[in-house]
């Protein structure tokens, strides 16, 4: 169903639900790539990218056009990413996605979906109690709509890599897809911080510096946003190597 159509429990019920979820050796942040919204036609968007990451485990898999190019055409390299992730379902049947409105009509599972069908690849979408939307969440929290870019941006979570979908789809005609995959990795390491900000009580929901009470000059507080902005760089940097050296073999069985 449609994102406005959802109805959103209180806070305790949906905070619950996502510490059941963080639990889950199935469960994953997700986000993708494509060179378009979807609106029901066919063929859908072409994706470029799909990143899974499992905040418990460490486990991160990458669904990457870009891998599949070597000696394909870039539709058949398409096809067999996205059967590669069709495997996903057959290998974690219990697989639950952390998402940031992936139920929507125009972007996320239905139309990751409807390409696959294009190809003939069945791929099934899990039932609402193994999904969490955190840009539903954060607007109950928010009071009102926030995009991806506004959130990461409030908590200091924008890096070189991101992206925006105009530029995500722009890049898939120019073929710079190593550059869309970083994006999405980006976005994909971020959700969990915001995460980490909705737990500790600190999510910001609000333009930097709007209404600043801490004494400090505009040029401090630039400095101190590119200080915690490079601090979380790092942290990403270090669970990528992490994930290269440890989990390049399970990586592996999905690419």
């Amino acid at each position: 169903m449609p994102v406005s159509d959802v109805c959103v429990p209180n806070n305790e019920v949906m905070d619950n639900k996502l510490e059941q979820l963080l639990n889950k050796d199935d469960c994953y942040f997700i986000h993708y790539a494509s060179d378009g919204f979807y609106n029901g036609s066919s063929p859908a968007p072409k994706i470029s990218c799909i990143i899974i990451w499992n905040k418990k485990t460490q486990e991160k898999y990458r669904f990457d056009i870009q891998d599949h190019l070597t000696g394909n055409s870039l539709e058949q390299a398409e096809k067999d990413m996205l059967a590669n992730f069709k495997t996903l379902f057959e290998k974690r049947p219990n697989v639950c996605f952390i998402h940031w409105n992936m139920l929507a009509d125009g972007f996320g599972f239905k139309a990751i979906q409807a390409r696959a069908k294009d190809f003939d690849i069945d791929i099934p979408i899990p039932d609402n109690d193994r999904m969490f939307d955190l840009a539903l969440y954060v607007e109950y929290l928010a009071g009102k709509k926030l995009s991806i870019k506004q959130i990461f941006w409030f908590n200091s979570l924008l890096n070189q890599d991101f992206l925006d979908g105009k530029t995500e789809a722009e890049y898939f005609e120019q073929k710079k897809f190593g550059q869309i995959c970083n994006s999405v990795h980006s976005k994909v390491m971020a959700l969990s911080f915001v995460v980490e900000e909705i737990q500790d009580g600190t999510l910001k929901t609000e333009k930097p510096f709007a209404e600043p009470n801490d004494g400090l000059t505009k040029e401090e507080r630039h400095r101190e946003a590119i200080r915690r902005s490079q601090m979380r760089k790092q942290i990403i940097n270090d669970i990528m190597e992490y994930n290269r050296r440890i989990l390049q073999k399970k990586e592996e069985n999905f690419v």
